[in-house]
């Protein structure tokens, strides 16, 4: 009598594998993943100088934002209108104490909000961004081009760290 032979996870044969299983189907999925997340992360963002207009105001408050996902890290209330300004992490990152002197109460300060966002300001619920901040006692804190590749630069982290996580699964699914 003919013994039959003793199949395990490990000596398994390829036919007896499910087609998600394999090695191939693993690497499309981690390829198409990335590419999805990669897409839907990735969205330019660029001020351009022309599309500004220019706003003297007083500083009355300054507010900290709350929540880790909200971009827009430090608000401000102003003397003249009754919306908010915010200013966005990746524009001034690694400056936030110049920041922070510039938005002291009764400072004057002149700022650039879009075009688009003039109509919304005295809405009190709106926080309106701003690209540029000059202040009479500090001189200029930011404009549009350091706003510009400040946020290039964080863009530039976020993407090290996907490529970072991608080559690590790539790798545990091709030495496996």
């Amino acid at each position: 009598m003919k013994k039959k032979p003793n199949k395990n996870i490990k000596t398994q044969n390829k036919a007896d594998k499910e087609f998600f299983e394999y090695k191939w189907f693993k690497l499309i999925c981690l390829f198409a993943f990335f590419g999805w997340l990669f897409y839907m992360t990735y969205t330019p963002f660029e001020i351009n100088k022309n599309e500004l207009v220019e706003l003297n105001a007083t500083v009355i408050e300054k507010l900290k934002s709350g929540g880790q996902r909200n971009p827009i890290k430090i608000n401000f209330k102003t003397k003249e209108y009754s919306s908010r300004f915010g200013i966005y992490v990746g524009g001034v990152f690694g400056r936030w104490t110049e920041v922070e002197n510039a938005l002291e109460p009764n400072s004057s300060i002149t700022i650039k909000i879009h075009k688009n966002n003039k109509s919304k300001l005295n809405t009190a619920e709106e926080v309106i961004p701003i690209y540029y901040l000059q202040t009479e006692k500090l001189g200029l804190v930011f404009n549009e081009d350091e706003f510009n590749q400040g946020e290039k630069s964080s863009e530039m982290r976020f993407r090290v760290f996907f490529i970072v996580v991608f080559v690590f699964c790539l790798w545990k699914i091709v030495t496996e």
